[in-house]
């Protein structure tokens, strides 16, 4: 347990869910070089990039800037799908356009129309006027401003309207030369989330993740029945921005569109854990990837958290904790193609034997706690597994049991060191591994301390 580590006095009323280094922890992601933005291959850095990965921008300011919230491809496709007028346009007249919300239209035809008759798609909603879809996204403010993009097949989902770009098929429009609306970034035919060799690409792009264990449950309570995400998202997301963070990994599935809203809301990915208590039968999982796997901050999902120590907490034998989460993990595949799925082990001892047995499991999440490096962890778990690494959980505690009291300076010194390593062996970089890490966690888990 850590004790509580912050001069902050929240309001009465409020939620308590405070993270001991978070004061520092900012400061130890600038030193690391990835401060507000997913590190970049190196051949992206100009020459001037003073802290060695691309793209670092103030998290106090604004969100962190790559492969969140809209990446560079969603922001040059929303200035494509509003501007390309000069290139022709070939559909019908916008009065001819069915179920168009509030009369808003769009240059470049398209337009915000409602998403309830179509399922949230754009592709039924263009098809169902003989056209075809050529863009799709999240409105923000009933405008034309895009808040998201999407995929044309891709449901759009918790709102009464979405923008759809809709054209004529080709063999309708003669005459009009050259290509008859601006085509998309070429990415956008590729999956949104998947993994190639030992890279998480979202959109095509590497992602680097500067994570955090999220599992808030208030003082006086316990896990899992006092876990109370809506109670403490609104305090937490703040600090995660402030920090940094670019993705929260939980040890429960977070349901609530509302948190997933809010968190998305700051560029906030969630890797969602699904099944981690051997005493639920695998098909528990299906509701709780049906309820959320189109929400558009869900990266991945997670099952099993250090299993090989625990035994899916039933003290579950080690070959039938592999047989259960390969087939929980082939469970989640059948029902979402989309995200990848990550297995949460605890340090390398025998993970080349379990990684073996478990072919649908995409990524490997690692629990470490090796002092102030991690020492050969990296060397040595790439000659395990080919698939990409995370640390699931590391960090240090804030209170210094050598001294007896909080020593926030020494947690901040160890988790800039162990940041620092996770970064030099990022895969975003040639014969990198790992795509980050979860510092262990944004809440003192007053729960384990039974007194």
């Amino acid at each position: 347990s850590t004790a509580p580590c912050t001069n902050r006095s929240p309001p009465a009323a409020a939620p308590i869910s405070v993270f001991g280094a978070m004061v520092g922890l900012r400061s130890v992601f600038v030193a690391a070089g990835v401060a507000g933005a997913a590190a970049r291959a190196p051949t992206a850095c100009s020459s001037a990039d003073s802290v060695g990965v691309c793209g670092a921008t103030s998290a106090l300011s604004s969100p962190p800037s790559l492969l969140q919230r809209k990446s560079d491809l969603q922001q040059r496709g929303a200035h494509i799908a509003l501007s390309d007028n000069a290139v022709g346009e070939c559909c019908n007249a916008f009065s001819e356009w069915p179920h168009v919300d509030h009369d808003v239209t769009c240059d470049g035809c398209m337009a915000l129309v409602e998403t309830h008759p179509y399922g949230g798609r754009c592709d039924r909603y263009c098809e169902s006027f003989g056209h075809v879809c050529v863009s799709a996204a999240e409105e923000l403010d009933e405008s034309c401003q895009v808040k998201y993009t999407a995929r044309c097949n891709e449901p759009i989902v918790r709102t009464s309207d979405m923008l759809c770009k809709c054209r004529l098929p080709a063999d309708q429009c003669p005459g009009v030369p050259g290509p008859i609306i601006a085509p998309p970034p070429p990415t956008w035919g590729l999956k949104r989330i998947e993994v190639r060799g030992r890279q998480l690409l979202v959109e095509g792009q590497p992602m680097h993740l500067k994570g955090m264990a999220w599992n808030p449950v208030r003082k006086g309570d316990r896990h899992p029945s006092g876990l109370d995400f809506p109670a403490f998202v609104d305090r937490d997301v703040e600090l995660f921005a402030q920090a940094g963070v670019n993705a929260v990994r939980t040890y429960e599935a977070i349901l609530d569109l509302d948190v997933l809203d809010k968190l998305w809301s700051r560029g906030i990915w969630v890797i969602n854990g699904v099944y981690s208590f051997g005493g639920l039968a695998p098909s528990t999982v299906i509701d709780k990837i049906n309820r959320v796997k189109h929400h558009p901050a869900l990266l991945m999902w997670s099952v099993g958290n250090e299993w090989n120590y625990n035994g899916l907490y039933t003290g579950m034998p080690f070959w039938d904790s592999v047989g259960r989460l390969q087939e929980v993990a082939a469970i989640i595949k059948r029902h979402d193609q989309e995200h990848p799925v990550a297995c949460v082990y605890g340090e390398l001892g025998n993970l080349r034997e379990a990684d073996q047995h478990m072919p649908d499991v995409d990524v490997w999440g690692v629990n470490s706690y090796r002092g102030i490096s991690f020492g050969d962890l990296f060397d040595a778990y790439g000659a395990i597994s080919p698939k990409p690494l995370f640390l699931g959980e590391y960090g240090a505690d804030a209170f210094n049991a050598l001294v007896g009291h909080e020593d926030q300076g020494a947690q901040a010194k160890a988790l800039g060191e162990l940041t620092k390593e996770i970064v030099a062996h990022s895969s975003v970089r040639p014969g990198g591994v790992c795509i980050g890490g979860f510092v262990f966690e944004l809440a003192d888990e007053w729960w384990k301390d039974d007194e």
